[in-house]
């Protein structure tokens, strides 16, 4: 795993900076990664301000420690008006804080960072990629204004930041001329955080007894994450073990279409939809095994969780997944749109609980190994150094 590009590896240079962090509506990953650096880097003694939505889990956060939240009124749907007005906005707080560094998450925020810069007159973008762009094939967007606004983002950037290496070489296969400041940083997780409710109450929650088998899937329910493929993997998964029980987590625009399918597939008594969370962890904790059936992904925070936890992951192989789950070893992964494999691969460890066991044990252990959260707060860390020393040099050479 590429985890940091060998042009910025090791200490380089000014370790403390002035960051503003910009970040669209956000829930599950993106926010629980926007959360842990914006709370690092407050602890590590940066001066951390945050450019979001006002009422969201990260602004709830931020105010917490207290941070300085800027209201960033943008939607995935928002056009290009919208986020130049929203960039008006951030150059303001650009400008008011004397921002080094504007660190930015997805594509929206990107191009709202990148329209900012020019306005505020000072600053340098850092931009991270958690996934691909909206409704496109890997990197290639059919829309103009969307290859434009990534067009706009990867000029603007003086580091690009994506989250496994499958976003890396999907973006150079575009834009090869983007490789000496793009960088692989893996997202990352808690690994020594305080353990979760006991499972037994939270099963008993669920009106669950102990040695029921429990699936679960937790996401937004939006088209790339495979909530139908979890349906029909479910009706199969039933169908050899009909004791087993079904957890679906989150929320979105396929919420309707889940529920109608799952009466269409007769798995209204063995399931059920506990809406969005800001944290599934006990949840998860409480599971035999997580599916992830995903048709699109980046560097999924909640597959490093359940590895933590000690759970087995049967996902599809699919953007950073295989970075993350070993096949045959952490978990099993399949093709995607293949609900007929995820039921079996289901079914094969809920068979197999011993199995299912080492496959946890060995999970818990890469991810201590590999995804914890302190290690991309550090390799961020570098890159803001990085790109500060090579300011003081500049600026050095102009005396």
């Amino acid at each position: 795993m590429e985890a940091v590009a060998p042009s910025i590896e090791g200490e380089a240079g000014p370790r403390t900076a002035r960051i503003l962090l910009v970040a669209p509506p956000a829930r599950g990953g993106l926010a629980r990664h926007v959360i842990s650096l914006l709370s690092g880097l407050d602890q590590d003694g940066y001066q951390v301000a945050v450019a979001c939505e006002p009422d969201g889990p990260i602004a709830r956060a931020a105010r917490e420690r207290p941070i300085p939240v800027f209201d960033m009124p943008i939607s995935p749907r928002s056009g290009t008006s919208q986020a130049a007005r929203a960039a008006v906005k951030v150059a303001r707080a650009i400008s008011d804080l004397k921002v080094q560094i504007v660190h930015t998450h997805s594509f929206r925020a990107g191009l709202i960072g990148a329209l900012s810069l020019p306005l505020a007159g000072t600053g340098r973008l850092v931009a991270t990629l958690h996934n691909y762009p909206p409704g496109a094939d890997g990197m290639h967007t059919r829309r103009r204004r969307e290859r434009w606004a990534l067009g706009l983002l990867c000029h603007s950037a003086c580091r690009l930041i994506t989250v496994c290496d499958a976003l890396r070489r999907d973006l150079l296969a575009l834009r090869p001329e983007l490789a000496a400041k793009t960088v692989v940083i893996p997202n990352g997780i808690d690994t020594q955080a305080a353990p979760p409710r006991e499972p037994a109450e939270t099963r008993s929650s669920l009106g669950i007894a102990e040695g029921v088998p429990l699936v679960g899937m937790v996401a937004r329910l939006a088209p790339q994450k495979g909530v139908a493929d979890f349906m029909r993997a479910a009706r199969v998964v039933a169908d050899g073990l009909p004791s087993a029980q079904f957890v679906v987590v989150g929320d979105g625009p396929l919420r309707d279409e889940a529920r109608a399918l799952c009466r269409e597939m007769k798995l209204e008594d063995c399931v059920q939809f506990l809406g969005e969370m800001e944290s599934a962890r006990d949840l998860v904790a409480a599971f035999d095994l997580l599916v992830l059936p995903s048709i699109s992904e980046g560097s999924p925070i909640l597959v490093m969780e359940a590895m933590a936890l000690g759970k087995p992951v049967v996902a599809t192989a699919v953007g950073g997944v295989p970075e993350i789950v070993v096949d045959g070893q952490t978990g099993i992964l399949v093709e995607p749109s293949d609900p007929e494999a995820l039921g079996r691969a289901v079914l094969s460890l809920l068979h197999q609980a011993e199995r299912a066991r080492e496959m946890g044990e060995q999970g818990r252990r890469r991810a201590a190994l590999h995804f914890d959260v302190r290690q991309m707060l550090e390799r961020t860390k570098v890159v803001y150094a990085d790109l500060l020393r090579k300011e003081i040099e500049a600026r050095g050479r102009e005396r």
